[in-house]
């Protein structure tokens, strides 16, 4: 049964129209690789296609434009990953491909059709719906998060809802060849890269080579396109035939009217107003008998109308549903149907032809293999399942199980017991005794098998329901758990010990084995641990496992793969370390965590803590505890060390991370743990800068400052103070300053009010210039004493000298009083006083 999403790009939702494009056909599940484009304006409206069943009609709608550039942005973010893609040439090219087919793309929204998925369940589909809506956002917001750290980590597989079960942790599914990177969700109509042209040239249409060589000369009135047997219908002058792509007429032009040749390679003709089936010699079927003929299905057979009757003919032109029926048969996926005047209910047929009765629509599921559901509904209480031959198979059940995968088996529950049925065998293998009967998604010679877990009472056991040979491969017994590890073996629980079972050998362990998990299947498929050691299980055996193998499945890499208890084990049997350690719980606890432990450890000051978890973190290659430590290294009295901190920052900054960039430059300018390298600071102070980090551009606004390393340029250091202004970071006064020089009073003056503001002296002194001699401004003395008297209070005592001269001079300010308290209050602070200020003070002119 194969039950399929569609993906169109779409711009009117819940209107088809000749623009849409349909970009995805995939079975059961919204590719992951595809759930980035469906990030933005999410809601429920019916399916443009879908939509014959209006009571259950409910599609998905996200805006496109966002969505390709939040799928361009993931794709850039896994480039990024070290080790993570295993084929970068494959996957460039198929990022490529891709990215061109989705700029070509014109309409609004991506429109996302489940109606086939969601008809497996009975719940009302936009109730499914709004779950598939919330399993997509919630998936995103992982992606998201990963993208916004830059950490691949926080891509979790098992966070995911709703995902392939086939893979148990994002790089598998990333690197999947069926996947090819994500192109291969991608649908291409053939026509799109078709050998051949079908072209018009005066208003006739002819057909050219993809060199552009004529292979049919512009001669028909109409040209349709090719069909899956490479014919195409023509017409000229009022007849109609077939061309092929070879540019040949195939069928002559002899028809009335022509249609095009199904997968059977049959079509539909007409000749003397009676239509016929025809081959694709042009050779006649059927006798040219029918009023109409209409393809249905996938054009095996068709519904035609004899008179006033109409039946169903097969490819072969047999009468398969006899002519008796007063409407037009249709298919269904399944099954045929026709009306019954006055009535909702219709004439069903299975797919074999066989007639079943009358029932609604919206009540029948086809359960593949032929088999037919007939859900309840007015007038049906419980449900009906139906044979290939048309014969009832059972009825009375409350409810198929749909939470299963399997090959062949159906999960019946009936009065609240559970059983198997063989669709192929088209019976039950177990009776409906069971209290429960799970799939475990036992995969046997790398396909999808029938392997159930059984559970009776207190009892558990395995069952194989393979068609070809249903057995029972562990018998019911008080087993705690059960799990599938590998092909047919399986490991057991008792008394919270486990035991390992090959059932294909029938050899079972011992209960002896604290725990049993499945591992990579390398040299083995599964890990089983006793006491402090740790042993591999392969088909050949159960043996000790190497340590260095066990060190490297204990790493972070396999945090996606192992749960945190059997990565502590792990690490423990291969460093010989006591499982209870707290170090061992410390070494596995995720490098996000660490560092989350690392900052809150200094926020509280407790340095030695913070450096203990992000050396561990930074050990592992986490660039931003890497980051953090070299910070502390640099800053924190007690613990400074030069050595550590260059080091740090230098391994930080080459994972990527812009603010050890920044550190790492401001090393090399102070020479902390190297020899002083300017060309080595510009060089990483501006990689930092690059990255649109503000303090790195304010380091190099004060490098061309200085005059110290550098020759002083005054454009580049307001450039570069600019640019930190912009994001977010503004050094008030030295941009004041850098305007101020450039004779730019008015930015000169909004910077230094800037600087003021936030306290600083000789910001709020400039301002008071600026205010006094009416720069950038009106002059405003009292705005200019308000400035002054704000740098005295902030400590800048200049300012003293300046308020002298303004009660000595400014008309409407002189008070003697004031020029004497100023010109000593700068004598204290040991300035020297102006002549102008001191030949004043001795006639005191002007009071």
């Amino acid at each position: 049964m194969s039950h399929r999403a569609y993906l169109y790009n779409i711009n009117t939702p819940s209107v088809a129209e000749n623009t849409d494009k349909m970009m995805m056909e995939w079975g059961y599940e919204m590719p992951l690789m595809l759930h980035p484009l469906l990030v933005e304006g999410g809601f429920i409206s019916g399916n443009n296609y879908n939509n014959h069943v209006e009571s259950n009609d409910s599609g998905l709608y996200f805006d496109s434009e966002p969505g390709i550039e939040n799928l361009k942005r993931f794709y850039k973010f896994l480039e990024d990953q070290p080790g993570l893609i295993t084929d970068i040439e494959k996957f460039n090219e198929a990022r490529d491909k891709l990215f061109n087919y989705l700029d070509k793309l014109t309409g609004r929204y991506f429109h996302l059709d489940i109606w086939d998925i969601l008809n497996m369940e009975d719940t009302p589909h936009a109730e499914q719906a709004q779950l598939w809506l919330a399993n997509i956002a919630h998936n995103n917001q992982i992606i998201t998060r990963a993208m916004d750290a830059g950490d691949i980590s926080l891509l979790n597989y098992k966070d995911l809802n709703d995902v392939s079960p086939g893979f148990n942790a994002f790089p598998e599914l990333l690197n999947y060849e069926g996947y090819d990177y994500g192109w291969s969700c991608i649908w291409v109509a053939d026509e799109e890269n078709l050998p051949y042209e079908i072209f018009e040239e005066n208003n006739l249409w002819g057909l050219k080579d993809s060199d552009g060589r004529v292979l049919l000369n512009a001669q028909f009135d109409e040209f349709y396109s090719f069909g899956s047997q490479g014919l195409a219908v023509v017409s000229k002058n009022g007849k109609y035939g077939y061309v092929n792509t070879a540019g040949r007429i195939a069928i002559p032009l002899i028809w009335d009217d022509a249609f095009d040749f199904e997968y059977s390679g049959v079509a539909v003709a007409t000749l003397q107003k009676k239509s016929g089936l025809i081959n694709t010699k042009g050779n006649q079927i059927t006798q040219f008998v029918y009023d109409e003929i209409e393809t249905i299905g996938n054009g095996n057979c068709f519904s035609a109308k004899k008179e006033t009757f109409w039946g169903v003919i097969d490819a072969s032109g047999r009468i398969v549903i006899d002519f008796e029926h007063t409407e037009v048969i249709d298919s269904g996926y399944g099954f045929y149907y026709t009306k019954i005047s006055g009535q909702k209910n219709q004439k069903i047929y299975n797919e074999f032809f066989k007639y079943l009765g009358e029932f609604p629509i919206d009540s029948i599921e086809n359960l593949d293999k032929g088999l037919l559901l007939i859900k309840p509904h007015k007038g049906l209480n419980s449900s009906l399942l139906y044979k290939k031959d048309g014969n009832l198979l059972d009825s009375g059940f409350e409810k198929i199980n749909r939470q299963t995968n399997f090959n062949d088996l159906l999960v019946i529950r009936k009065d609240k017991k559970h059983g198997l049925i063989s669709r192929k065998n088209e019976s039950y293998v177990l009776p409906c005794l069971y209290d429960a009967i799970l799939d475990i998604r036992a995969r046997v010679n790398d396909g999808i098998s029938d392997i159930a877990l059984i559970h009776q009472a207190e009892k558990k056991g395995i069952y194989d329901g393979n068609p070809k040979q249903p057995s029972w491969l562990i018998p019911l017994d008080d087993y705690q758990q059960i799990l599938w590890l590998h092909e047919t073996v399986f490991t057991l629980q008792k008394k919270q010990m486990w035991s390992i079972a090959n059932t294909a050998t029938s050899e079972f362990s011992d209960f002896e084995f604290d725990l049993v998990v499945q591992k990579p299947n390398e040299d083995g498929f599964a890990y089983a641990f006793k006491a402090d050691n740790v042993y591999s299980v392969s088909e050949t055996g159960i043996t000790p496992t190497p340590k260095s193998v066990a060190l490297e499945h204990a790493g972070e890499d396999y945090a996606y793969y192992f749960e945190f208890e059997s990565r502590k084990r792990l690490l423990a049997y291969a460093k010989g370390l006591s499982r209870n350690d707290e170090q061992t719980t410390d070494e596995l606890t995720s490098v996000h965590d660490l560092c989350v432990k690392a900052i809150a450890a200094y926020n509280a000051r407790d340095y030695a803590k913070s450096i203990y978890y992000d050396t561990i973190a930074s050990e592992k290659g986490y660039a931003l505890s890497m980051n953090n430590l070299a910070h502390l290294y640099y800053n924190i009295e007690g613990f400074l060390d030069d050595d550590k901190a260059f080091y740090w920052y230098h391994k930080s900054a080459l994972s990527g991370n812009e603010n050890a960039m920044n550190g790492l430059g401001m090393c090399y300018k102070h020479g902390v743990g190297t020899p002083v390298d300017i060309e080595k600071a510009l060089f990483w102070l501006n990689k930092a800068a690059e990255m649109s980090l503000a303090i790195a551009n304010n380091n190099l606004g004060d490098l061309y400052s200085e005059d110290l390393l550098l020759p002083s340029d005054n454009d580049k250091a307001l450039q570069y103070y600019q640019a930190a202004a912009d994001l977010g970071e503004p050094m008030n006064n030295w941009l004041g300053y850098l305007y101020d020089l450039k004779g730019d009073y008015e930015k000169a003056l909004h910077y230094y009010q800037l600087g003021a503001d936030e306290g600083i002296d000789v910001s709020a002194y400039n301002l008071g210039i600026f205010y006094l001699n009416g720069l950038g401004t009106d002059k405003n003395v009292i705005m200019a004493i308000d400035s002054f008297k704000s740098a005295l209070d902030r400590g800048y005592p200049q300012a003293h000298i300046d308020l002298a001269l303004i009660y000595q001079n400014e008309t409407g300010f002189k008070d003697k009083n004031k020029v004497q308290q100023h010109i000593d209050a700068a004598k204290a602070a040991g300035l020297e006083i102006p002549e102008d200020l001191v030949a004043k003070k001795k006639g005191w002119f002007g009071f």
